[in-house]
């Protein structure tokens, strides 16, 4: 009986002394992670701490002190210069963090809050300027932890998954017009570094924005969004988003009233430049569109969009994003010269641009019957070549032998017969248009300089 109660003694102050020792692992993670950020000119500007037995909590508030040295830190999570507006939004910025992680090391959760409790400091100048009202309004906003997100963290495998905290706002301008945000159920699930996830997955119920103002009204809503990436590296990565529902819309005297709505868009990128030549892929695509306006009217379904770009020289294709990213901020001649040179560099190693499918099933004008629609098939091929600057230069014709195309373009009758209300195109139809049933078919062939339309040399 005594070794049992010996042994029931040493099980009880084991518990009770696990939450003294602390949970090393989350502690280590989080003061790893606060000395990065300080290493790069982040300064925590105030700090706080709340300890139970089960729990402990901490209160952080962040101030980006040195802009530069943070874009540094930010530059390292992104294959492509950062644009300057993001140095202008985080310079002075203060964000306020609240973690929580249990005391028994059994538990590895780190459950965190992060919500802006400043703008930037030019940003904040500039509301105080030319609004005071308005400044207040977002000041009291940010300082009630208005845009919140929320992250559960494993410090083991790097997992996590949250919320953003939902955004229903209203506010009247110093003109009377009145703007709405809200932002309803969004939420994300993922793995990997927070700044630079290996896979990322978010789900948005609704956005919506709307200003109103005596003459006019403008409403944008999104509903049922979602998104899915995943990165194998900066530059080799897939991406997909899904949107339920978009629509666009302007009322008022001011202005002609209109409406563009889309459903079940679906947008898919990829890139992979793991072999010797970098592949680009997109496909898009939507169920229905239709745009209502007092002078014209559009309704479109089953669109579909499928493009790759194969055989990019790395290097070449990396060196022009670096520089449109530089382009975001601001475009100098000079600049303006370089992404022309890095244009005419990638040409120049060859490249081959497939559109495996851009088809529209049907297409209505100005409230008419939907007639069928059309689909087009290509493969297009740009031979390497280094003299491309010089003939560009001196003979820019010259640079046609460096191009074969395939391609073949179908569109139904009626389809056709409503272009040419438009632009009349029947004489080039006759001459050179193939019937395949209720469908005219151009077989278009291009190499060596020579353009054939269903086998005819064009005239």
């Amino acid at each position: 009986m005594k070794k049992i109660l010996a042994f029931l003694a040493i099980v009880v102050a084991a518990i009770a002394l696990l939450p003294m020792l602390g949970n090393k692992l989350a502690q280590n993670e989080l003061d790893n992670r606060i000395e990065v950020l300080v290493s790069y000119g982040v300064e925590v500007s105030n700090s706080t701490i709340q300890e139970s037995y089960l729990n402990t909590k901490k209160h952080y508030e962040f101030l980006v002190k040195d802009t530069e040295k943070f874009m540094k830190y930010l530059s390292q999570f992104s294959d492509a210069q950062l644009p300057p507006y993001v140095h202008a939004m985080v310079d002075g910025i203060l964000v306020g963090v609240d973690v929580t992680y249990s005391n028994f090391p059994i538990n590895d959760g780190v459950y965190v809050d992060i919500y802006p409790l400043s703008l930037s400091k030019k940003m904040m100048q500039d509301l105080e300027k030319n609004d005071l009202n308005f400044y207040r309004y977002i000041k009291n906003l940010l300082q009630n932890k208005g845009v919140l997100y929320h992250i559960n963290y494993n410090v083991v495998n790097n997992s996590f998954n949250g919320y953003i905290k939902d955004i229903k706002e209203a506010y009247v301008l110093e003109d009377n017009s009145k703007v709405r945000v809200e932002l309803l159920n969004a939420s994300y699930e993922g793995n990997g570094i927070l700044m630079a996830p290996q896979r990322l997955a978010t789900k948005i119920d609704s956005i919506k924005l709307s200003v109103i103002n005596a003459n006019e009204e403008v409403n944008v809503v999104l509903k049922e969004f979602s998104s899915s990436s995943n990165f194998e590296s900066q530059s080799t990565y897939a991406s997909g988003a899904k949107l339920k529902e978009i629509e666009f819309s302007v009322k008022g005297t001011g202005t002609e009233d209109a409406v563009i709505k889309t459903n079940d868009l679906h947008i898919n990128i990829s890139s992979n430049t793991q072999a010797d030549k970098a592949e680009y892929n997109m496909k898009t695509s939507f169920k229905e569109l239709n745009i209502i306006a007092k002078a014209s009217a559009l309704q479109a379904t089953d669109f579909n969009c499928d493009i790759f770009l194969t055989n990019v020289d790395k290097q070449s294709m990396q060196n022009l994003r670096v520089l449109l990213s530089e382009a975001k901020g601001s475009v100098s001649p000079e600049l303006e010269e370089k992404i022309q040179k890095s244009v005419v560099n990638i040409i120049s190693k060859g490249l081959t641009l497939t559109i495996a499918d851009l088809s529209l099933a049907e297409i209505a004008l100005q409230n008419a019957q939907k007639v069928k629609g059309f689909s087009l098939k290509a493969k297009l091929d740009l031979k390497e070549d280094a003299d491309v600057a010089q003939k560009i230069q001196n003979a820019p014709l010259m640079l046609i032998q460096n191009i074969n195309l395939d391609a073949k373009f179908k569109f139904s009758k009626a389809l056709f017969a409503l272009i040419n209300e438009q632009a009349p195109v029947s004489v080039f139809a006759n001459a050179y248009a193939k019937e395949e049933g209720k469908e005219l078919v151009f077989d278009i062939n291009f190499t060596q300089g020579e353009l054939r339309v269903n086998g005819k040399a064009l005239q």
